[in-house]
Formats: structure tokens, sequence, C-alpha cells
């Protein structure tokens, strides 16, 4: 650094001495203005150089070299650091030895005073032994700050004290011994610490979470060092205090009749053979190998800062996913030894920068397979250790050290192994796209749990021992584990689970624990029985009904699975002739086979873990109330939730291809039909409601339409003033666009009438050959079949042209309406319905999404169809996430996208159909930067341009943009918190979609009985009924009377106010005044309406000021029958 700024300031005062050079007669003379440009230093040409050959960019390494700068320790801090540590060392070997003779472990006089023994050994014999506390000796600083790879903010500096081999045994490593020996000089170092005056706190905790292994957290205190870093005491021991050979994995050190309850379990053949305890073993070659392991470490990063680097890098990777919590995880120690077998297997060499480091560390983790094929640091030709067969037929992975006796990935699951590779690969392929935030997503933004999965298991209690049904492997990991349920159970748990949801899945994950800390006065809590499971699902098979089995002539093959799958087996002919046992899972409809893989999980645990479902808190549809009309049962009177969306519109889809083949088959048309494209939401699966065929609704507040016929205009019923507002009805759109021929006029005028003669044609025929009621009027033929209304428009691509070229006021927007219609709706929709195909959840996941941006009246803002591109954003650029499986994931990644983008700064860009290049995107960011106030407040862009007219909206301002991402912001939060929590307490998930109200002005509070979509509202409770509509007339179609009023309110006081309105079942319109609404204006005559005249001052000049309490009763007069009342702060 001090190079490159010398270089600089040389080439400032060159510069500057030569803007003026001395000439022969004393005159100044002016230097060529190019001489300020002096060329590149060296360095500034090798940095160049570098960064081209070693970084993904330019900006990619600046913004690495920025985020090491930040997370790294000031020098300043290091020093108070290192002061502590001085003075920690102190205290500890001045420690005075006991005098007394050897104790026995349960002597009261071996625990010391108020200070309790942090492990709980359960249902053992007694351990018999004696111990004697020595004063430590070798006291050394271990792990992330002796190689300058520790980050903020969480600094955690290890220390390990070596047990002198005085306090040992060579007996120690049986029947745990070792860990209550370890426990009882830890229970000694605090007692001394906690006395001492250079600690605030001494806390117990445990060693990455294992029960077995307690260590000591410490506060410095405040008042003579900083405390904005904990130390982590180890007790360790010397690396030849045991022999290795006794600690092989397939060595069994705890003797079967230490734990009683277990020995009555174990079957002749594991009693005669005596059980491994790979697990066990493991923990004390850990404590033996603190040293050894620095060296190495230490010895690789000496020589690299960029290996430095890259591990601070890899270590903030793995935090923001939270991959290195809890016993499971992979923290940056294992991630720095796995640096260091890349560099012995020459796929890393020190010469590369941090990001060449960092994806070779993604490329080999993601291609790895360490369950099938383990790796070893240790020498191929040392036949005295044990073999990485060995290893792997106790270990689920197997990562072995240069001792050849440690497995460092001995605490690994297979499927938290399988989690992390798959993590590494979706990084990597993030790293490889053209996404411009690859840096931020990779580092910067914090992947919770509840955002990873589409659904999730909460166990209230983990399945008992004595209850489920377990087997002698089990039975032998439980010995090995000392008798710790929670990591044998749940490996019973996720064996089951795999084999029960088989291809349905793609990833199963156990959600990391906290590591808990506790006083060292009492005993370490007890461990925690709760547990979620996050599944990611596989979206083509998880909903399948049929869970396939052997053929019925495998006889072993197919006991094994009727004893798996209990009473649900049986034997079934298929299709194609084959006989197999099977399980099958009947459902109802559509959307009862979305929750499968909830039935599957439920029935396994309660047949083999006598788990009752009530007990089972399974995570998917809890949204889905949200999403359906909720009906009133005409018996019980209780409410009941009906989602059938989906088949709503595949029913109405159906109804409408059956119209498209009438048509097309009418005869006598004067012009032939080319395509017919349905264009309304329902056609892209992306409706909230779609529209029943024949239901009306009723409910406590609202009364029935019992009148069989309101006014009639020919064979079309019309809305009556004294009459109930009629049932809501939608049209659903679509365009119908007719063969090109030169019969067409060039003139817009003619263009209508024909358009206008096809319609009242059309409209006769379907009348005459398929009896069905058709009206065709001016724009539009209204075609009522199967219970649903089809509106159907005849479209000629160039009459949007011809409108532009008459120049008449309003031509320009008319023909941009017409444009909308005839046009950019079709072409969207066929691009939509490409997404919709390819991922099973979109399109719910879009009608939760419209669900809540209406929920917080703000659908008319921001429109449909820009929520629809921006949910297909996350499955077309997924980020470093998968692609969402189901609603409740697609609804977290929607809110957390809304309320984290950059809007101020970027366009989203959804490339739809892959039709963006780099060059395109590129070019829209540097437009949108230069041009920033031409574009709108939340600008999204698709590769078609025109159809960005589609997705934005003037209306939609900055201050609401505003308040959209903070709602969105409080939302992610609430779900993620209500998801975590919902197990033990009861939570409302339909918190999420009520509006705050204390920032409105005014309440429009709206008769419902004149609220025709008030059965969509999220808490209305109706009663379905069959229609008494007659099928010889035209029902009341899209007559909406609310949003006839919001378009009026904002036609009079659009000027002075802001209207919300969730036109999904609202029942108020909320009302925020202007910034200036209430300012003195200057006296016009034609803008007086609802305004008060007032003087100024002294002066004759007349002001006039807008009149609050006459607004407000203009709101009440325009409204009539349909306001109830109104509230005004």
């Amino acid at each position: 650094m001090k190079s490159k700024k010398a270089d600089h300031l040389k080439r400032k005062e060159n510069a500057s001495q030569s803007d003026h050079a001395d000439t022969d007669e004393g005159k100044v003379v002016k230097k060529k203005k190019k001489s300020l440009y002096a060329p590149l230093t060296r360095d500034e040409l090798f940095t160049i150089k570098e960064t081209e050959s070693l970084y993904r960019s330019g900006l990619f390494r600046m913004q690495i070299d920025e985020l090491l700068k930040e997370v790294k320790l000031k020098k300043k801090r290091n020093k108070k650091l290192d002061l502590f540590l001085h003075a920690l060392r102190n205290c500890l070997i001045n420690i005075p030895d006991d005098n007394q003779q050897e104790l026995e472990f349960d002597s009261l006089s071996c625990k010391p005073d108020g200070i309790q023994i942090p492990l709980h050994l359960k249902d053992v014999q007694t351990i018999k032994g004696k111990f004697i506390f020595k004063t430590p000796t070798v006291i050394a600083v271990v792990g992330s700050y002796m190689i300058g790879t520790i980050t903020k903010p969480i600094v955690n500096v290890d220390v390990t004290v070596e047990i002198p081999q005085e306090c040992l045994n060579s007996r120690d490593h049986i029947n745990a011994r070792y860990y209550y020996r370890r426990a009882l000089y830890l229970a000694h170092l605090a007692y001394h610490l906690n006395q001492s005056d250079i600690c605030q706190e001494v806390q117990y905790s445990t060693m990455n979470g294992d029960p077995l292994k307690p260590i000591l957290v410490i506060k410095a205190a405040p008042e003579r060092f900083n405390r904005y870093f904990t130390i982590r005491l180890y007790p360790c021991i010397n690396q030849s205090a045991f022999k290795l050979s006794q600690l092989k994995p397939t060595k069994d050190n705890i003797r079967y009749e230490f734990y009683p309850t277990i020995e009555s379990k174990l079957n002749e053949e594991t009693q005669r053979l005596g059980p491994p305890t790979p697990h066990y073993n493991h923990g004390i070659l850990v404590d033996m190998s603190f040293g050894r392991h620095l060296r190495e470490i230490y010895q690789a990063t000496r020589q690299s800062q960029s290996l430095i680097d890259a591990i601070t890098l890899i270590k903030i990777w793995l935090y923001q996913r939270e991959f290195n919590k809890g016993i499971n995880g992979l923290n940056g120690f294992l991630a720095s030894m796995f640096l260091i077998y890349l560099l012995k297997k020459k796929k890393l060499n020190l010469q590369m920068s941090s990001y060449q480091i960092l994806r070779i560390f993604l490329i080999q983790l993601a291609s790895s397979d360490w369950s099938t094929n383990g790796i070893t640091l240790a020498e191929q030709d040392n036949s005295n250790i044990p073999s990485t067969a060995e290893f792997s037929t106790v270990f689920e992975v197997v990562f072995i050290d240069s001792s050849g006796y440690l497995n460092l990935a001995a605490n690994l699951t297979k499927i938290s192994y399988d989690e992390l590779r798959h993590a590494a690969s979706s990084s990597l392929r993030h790293l490889d796209s053209s996404s411009s935030d690859v840096f931020s997503d990779l580092f910067v933004k914090k992947v919770p749990y509840f955002t990873k999965y589409d659904h999730y298991i909460t166990l209230k209690q983990l399945p008992q021992i004595e209850k489920a049904n377990i087997g002698q492997e089990v039975l032998e990991y439980l010995i090995s584990r000392c008798n710790h349920l929670r990591p044998v159970m749940l490996r019973w748990l996720m064996v089951i689970l795999q084999k029960g949801l088989n291809k349905r899945v793609k990833l199963i994950s156990v959600m990391p624990e906290d590591i808990s800390k506790w006083p060292i006065t009492k005993m370490p809590p007890a461990e925690s029985e709760t547990v979620t499971i996050g599944l990611s699902l596989d979206t083509e098979q998880y909903s399948s009904i049929v869970e396939m089995g052997p053929s019925a002539e495998d006889s072993q093959a197919a006991e094994l699975f009727r004893k798996f799958w209990g009473e649900k087996s049986e034997l079934r002919r298929f299709k194609d002739g084959a006989i197999k046992e099977a399980a099958i899972w009947q459902c109802k409809n559509i959307a009862e086979r979305r929750f499968i893989c909830e039935r599957i999980v439920k029935y396994l645990l309660q047949l083999h873990g006598k788990i009752s479902p009530e007990n089972v808190n399974y995570i998917a549809g809890q949204l889905d109330h949200t999403l359906a009309i909720t009906y009133e049962d005409e018996k019980s009177k209780l409410p009941f939730c009906n989602n059938n969306a989906t088949e709503d519109a595949i029913s109405i889809i159906k109804s409408f291809n059956e119209l498209c083949k009438q048509l097309r088959l009418l005869k006598g048309l004067s012009l032939s039909i080319n395509t017919i494209q349905g264009i309304s939401p329902v056609f892209r699966h992306t409706e909230l409601f779609p529209s029943k065929p024949a239901k009306r609704f009723k409910s406590r507040t609202r009364l029935s339409d019992d009148v069989q016929f309101r006014n009639v205009a020919k064979n079309v019923l019309l809305p009556t003033a004294n009459k109930t507002c009629p049932e809501w009805i939608p049209a659903n759109e679509a365009v119908c666009s007719m063969e090109l021929s030169g019969d067409w006029p060039q003139n817009a005028e003619a263009v209508q009438r024909v358009k206008s003669a096809l319609h009242l044609e059309i409209a006769r025929l379907l009348s005459q050959h398929y009896s069905l009621l058709a009206v065709g009027q001016t724009n539009y033929i209204d075609v009522f079949k199967d219970g649903y209304v089809f509106r159907v428009r005849v479209a000629y691509h160039r009459e949007p042209g011809l409108i532009r070229l008459v120049e008449n006021e309003g031509n320009e927007l008319l023909a941009a309406e017409l444009e909308k219609t005839t046009i950019l709706l079709p072409q969207f929709a066929t691009m939509i319905n490409g997404v919709n195909e390819q991922y099973h959840s979109y399109s719910t996941t879009v009608r939760l999404a419209k669900r809540w941006i209406s929920s917080h009246q703000l659908c008319g803002y921001v429109t449909e169809e820009c929520i629809e591109v921006i949910v297909a954003s996350l499955y077309l650029n997924p980020e470093t996430y998968d692609k969402p499986g189901s609603e409740i994931n697609g609804l977290l990644r929607f809110l957390k996208l809304i309320s984290t983008f950059d809007w101020l700064n970027f366009p989203l860009l959804v490339n739809l159909n892959e039709e963006f290049s780099g060059s395109d995107m590129v070019e829209i960011g540097t437009d949108f930067r230069e041009n920033r106030s031409k574009f709108p407040a939340m600008f999204v862009a698709v590769p078609k341009k025109k159809l960005n007219q589609l997705l934005t909206t003037s209306k939609l301002t900055n201050s609401i943009l505003h308040r959209l991402t903070l709602l969105a912001s409080e939302s992610y939060n609430l779900l993620i918190k209500q998801l975590s929590t919902c197990a033990s307490e009861k939570v409302d998930f339909m918190k999420i979609f009520r509006t705050p109200m204390e920032d409105y002005d005014v309440i429009i509070n709206l008769n419902l009985e004149n609220v025709c979509r008030f059965h969509e509202g999220i808490d209305s409770v109706v009663t379905e009924c069959h229609s008494d509509l007659n099928k010889k007339y035209m029902p009341v179609v899209n007559f909406d009377p609310v949003e006839y009023y919001l378009k009026e309110l904002e036609d009079a006081f659009g000027d002075i106010a802001l209207f919300f309105y969730n036109k999904y079942g609202g029942d108020f319109i909320a009302v925020v005044w202007k910034p200036d609404a209430f300012k003195l204006q200057s006296f016009k005559v034609n803008e007086m309406y609802y305004k008060n005249i007032r003087k100024q001052g002294s002066s004759k000049k007349l002001l006039m000021c807008p009149d609050k309490e006459s607004i407000l009763q203009d709101f009440r007069l325009l409204g009539d029958n349909l306001v109830s009342s109104i509230e005004s702060k």
C-alpha cells in the first residue's frame, strides 16, 4: 500500500510541475493538456493484469478487499486482546496445586466449592477413579486468531489448557473416566478464574455442541479490557497421553455393562463382540490433536496471504448460511483442513488469489463424495494405521487427518454433508452467472434456515427409545454417544424419513441448534427434545399418490416393504401388467396431493416412533386459508376452507377450450379465425380467486338476492339501484385474431365498425349453432357457458397504429390501451404460462403475493403483471437458493426481494425465455442509472421492451414504494419468527396480511351489503348457495361498485389525497392526505370545489384552502349507500 501511495504522490507532483515550465527568459509557458495524464506505473499495470487473470472482475476484487478490511480486527483492538491473553495466562499458571492426596471421583471434596461439574452422564455405573488438581503449564492460543482468519462481529478466541500428565491415568480412556476427569479439571479452572479480577463473567458451554466436551466461555472485565471479544477455553491433553492404537474407530472403550439400561437390550452377539465406540474415541483424539492441527494450518498459511483471505471468505460464506452452527456443522477449522488436503493433492497452489482458492474450494466440495470415498491426509503406504474402509464402516462421512486415526468429519452426518455440497454447487452456479449482485448474495446477505427449504417438520419431542422400533445398530451408536439420545434419535429419524419420502425430496436437513451456555454454579441444561427438519421437494415427484415397492416375486424385499409401510402396503396389479407391493395415498383433488408428504411423515412417525400426529407440526399449508373462501357449514355452523383454485382454473380453461373449438368450427363467418388466446390472469393460473360456476354467497352481514330478475335490456340483466348489489361475476377475457386479409379497411373508424359487425355475427352464430347465450357488443362478445362468462374481443394488429394516425386528444391513450389488450397481454400470457408449466409452485406463490399486496391496500399501485414477473424472477434467478418448491418458501423469498432490492439504483431484470443477452442487461442498467428520473420508482424489465408498460405505473411513487418495502421487511421477519415458534406456541399466520392502520388519515367504512366481493375477504365467512340465475339472461358482469366509487374519488380528489383499497373483499377505503393538501393557494374560480376563501393578512389578496369537513361530506355523498361511516383523525 505504501508503494502505491508513493507512486500516486509522485505522479501528482510531476503533473503539477509540468503545468508550467520556466523558459530562459523567465517566462512561464503552459504545457500541453495531455501531460496531466501520466502513464500507469508498473505496480498499477501489474494490479490490472493480476485482476484480469486471478479475479472474476475488477469490481469483485475491490468488493473482496473492502469486505476483508471490514471483518478483520484493527491493530488497536489486537493489542487490547493480547493484553488480556497475557493476563489470562498469568492467572492460569499461578493457580496453586492441590496439596492434598488424590480424592475419589465421588468425594464431595473433589468438587470446588459452589461450582458444578459440567458433565451429566445418564444411567451409568459409578465412575471409579481418583483426582488431584495440578497447575497447568502448557497454555496456547489456537484457532483463527493465531493464523489471522478471525472475523467480526463475533470475535471468539480459542485458548487450550493442557491437563498435566500427573492428573491422568493410563486407563482413563475406558468407560468415560477421561471425560469426567476433564470436566473436573475444567470446574477447578472455572473456580479460580471466577475469583480473578480480570474476568467479568465465566460460563460453561460445549465444544461445537458436544455435551461430552464442556468448555469455559470467558468475558474480560470491561474496566481493564474491551468487551468485544470472548475467550473460549478448551481443556486438552498431550498428543502422547494415550496410545493411538487404543483409540482406533473400531475399538470398544465403553464396556456395555457401563450402561445397565442398554445392556439388557443388546443381543448375545453384540455383547460377545463388544460394540465399537467411534464417536467416543474421536472425542479423546480431538483433545490430543490441537497442537498438531494448528502447526499444519500455520505452515500452509504463513507462506500465502491469499490462503488466509480465502479461509476468511469461506468462514463468512459458512456463517451467512448457518453451516457453522451445532455439532453437525462445517466450521472454519474443517474448511481449513480441506484446503490443506487440496494443497497436498496439488489442486491448489499458494500463488492463487483468494477468489481462485474460494472457487476451487466450492468446486471440490460440490463434486466430492466423502460418504462413499473418504479422503485422508495420512500417508497411504502406512499399514499400521486404520484404512479408509475401516472408518467408513462406523462413520457416515470420512476425512482422516495426518495421524491416520482421527476422522475430522466424524460429526458430519450424511444429510448435513449433502446439504453442504448442494450449497457449494448453488453458490458456484451463481458465481458463474451474469448477475451483478453475486458478491452480495455470497457474502453479505444472510440465508436464514426457513428460506432454504419448502416444507418443515417440527417435533415437540423426539421419539422415546423404549417405544421406537430400533435395531441393534442404534443401541451400539447410543453407547458410542454415551447415552445422549438427541444425536442417536435424530440419526434414526433421518433413516425413517429418507426411506419413507424417498424420491419425493431432494434434501433433508436438521435445523442446527444454538450452542447453549450456563452458569458455572449450575448443572448442564437438559438436552433439547424439540427438532425442526427441512425438506427440499422434488417438484416432479412429491405429489405422487403411489409409492412403488418390489415385485411380489422378490419375497424378501416384499416382506421388508410390508414391514416398513405396515397396513398401507398392498399388492397391486399395474397397467403394465406388473404385480408389485405399493403404498397408495388416495386424494380427492389436486390441493390434497400437495400434502402427501405430510401424510407420509405423520403415518411413519406414528407407526415406527409411536408419535401421535398431534405432536408433529408439519409446516406446509399454513397460509392456504388466505387463498380460500371460508364457508360456514349449514349444519354444524363451523367454518371450513375450500381451496380448489387449481381445479377452478382448470375447469374455466377446459370450458374456454371447448368454446375455442366451437368458434373455429363456426360456418358462415366473413373472416376465418386465426388464433384465440385468453388474457385474463385465470388463463395464466395466477388469478387469486377463479370464478365459480353458478354460485352465490351470503353472510350474516349481507342479505342474499332473492329476486329472480333485475332490469333487463334485451337478454342482459342490469344492476338496479333499489336492489342488493349483484353477485361478483368476472368476465374471463380473451382475444380473437382473424385471418389477415386485404379487405380490412385502412381507417381506424372503419376498422371499429368491422369489428362491431364481427362481434354481432359471431354472437348470432354461437346462438344458432350451439344454443349458447352470447351477446355481441361494440367492443366485445359476452358468452355465457357452463356457468362462466367469457368476453371475447376481435383484434386487428394494425388498429393501434391507425388510431395514432388520427390526431385527436385521447387517441394515444386509446391506442395504448388497445395495444395492451390485443397485443401485449397475449404475449405476456405466453411467457408467464411457460414459467408456470416449468415450476409447479409458481402460480400459488403468485396468488399469495397478490393476496399480501392487496391486503395492505396496495393493489391499485402495483399491477398484477408486475407481481407475476417479480415472482418469476425468484425461479429464473434464484441467487444461491434452490428454486422455491412451495408457496411458503416462495412468499418468503418474494418478501425478502421486495424489502432488500435496491430499487433506487438498479432495475430488476427478469430474463423470461432467456431472451436477454449480457449486453442487453448492461445497456438497460446503464440507461437506468444515467436517466434515473425518467424511470418509475420500481422498474421491472423483461426482454420484450413494450411489455414493460404492463409492469409499471406512475401511481407507485417513492413514498408508497418505501411503505411497501417496510411492510415487506416486517412481514418477512414476522413470518420467519412464526415459522420458528409455531411448534411451541399458537401463532396467527394471518398477521402478515393485516395492514397497520395508524398511518391513514381517513377511513371510509363500506356497507357490506353493497360490497360484491365480500366473500373474498380473509376474515369473511359465507354460506354457499346455488344460483337462481336463469340461463336465458346474461348475468351482471364485472360490476364492482366499490371500484367505480374509488375511481370517482381519485378523479375528484386525486390532487390532495391518496386512496388505498383491497379489491379482494376489503371493507374500507383508506385515505392519506398529500403533504401539500391543506396549504394556502392562490384564488382561482375554476378550482373552488371543496375550498374555503381566506384573505392574506391585511392585504386584499384572496387565497383558498381545502375544507376537510366539506371533503369528508363529499366522500359520503359520492358513496351514498355504499358508505356506512367515515372516521377521520
